[in-house]
C-alpha cells in the first residue's frame, strides 16, 4: 500500500467515524465518574433554573424537571459510586461546583461591560448545558 493510499483510506475511515458517530456524549464509564457528572449536572441545571424561575423565563419548568432526572440518576449510581470509592460528601461538592460555575457564567452574561465576554461566557454556558442535557433522552 503506497503513502497516499493510505493517507486517503485513514482520512476516508476518519470521515466514516465521525459521520456514524453518535451526536450525544456516551455517557461516562465508571460508577465514581457517572456520579460526578450526574452532580454536576444537577448543579448546573439548579442554577440556570434559578435565574430563569427569577426572570420568568417559561423554559424554567423544563430545566426543573432535567434537573430532577440528574438528581434521580444520581441517587441510583450513588451506592455504586461509594462502593466504588466516592466520599460520601463528595456529590455536593460536585453539585456547588456545578452551580459556581453556572453562576459565574450568568454573571458575566449579566453584568459584563465586556460584550466579547459576555457572549464567550453565553457560548459557555450553552456547552455545558449541552453537555449535560445531551445526556437525557429527549434532551
Amino acid at each position: 500500500m503506497t503513502r497516499v493510499t493510505l493517507v486517503a483510506a485513514t482520512g476516508f475511515a476518519t470521515a466514516f467515524i465521525l459521520a456514524t458517530a453518535p451526536a450525544h456524549p456516551a455517557p461516562p464509564g465508571t460508577p465514581w465518574k457517572r456520579a460526578e457528572v450526574f452532580a454536576t449536572c444537577s448543579g448546573r441545571l439548579a442554577a440556570v433554573s434559578a435565574r430563569q424561575q427569577a426572570e420568568h423565563d417559561p423554559d424554567w419548568p423544563r430545566t426543573v424537571s432535567q434537573r430532577d432526572m440528574f438528581n434521580l440518576m444520581l441517587e441510583a449510581t450513588l451506592p455504586e459510586a461509594i462502593r466504588f470509592g466516592v466520599p460520601r460528601r463528595e456529590p455536593v461538592l460536585w453539585r456547588s461546583a456545578g452551580w459556581s460555575e453556572m453562576a459565574g457564567l450568568l454573571a458575566d452574561i449579566a453584568y459584563s461591560g465586556d460584550r466579547g465576554r459576555a457572549e464567550r461566557a453565553r457560548a459557555a454556558l450553552a456547552r455545558r448545558l449541552s453537555d449535560c442535557t445531551g445526556l437525557l433522552l429527549g434532551g
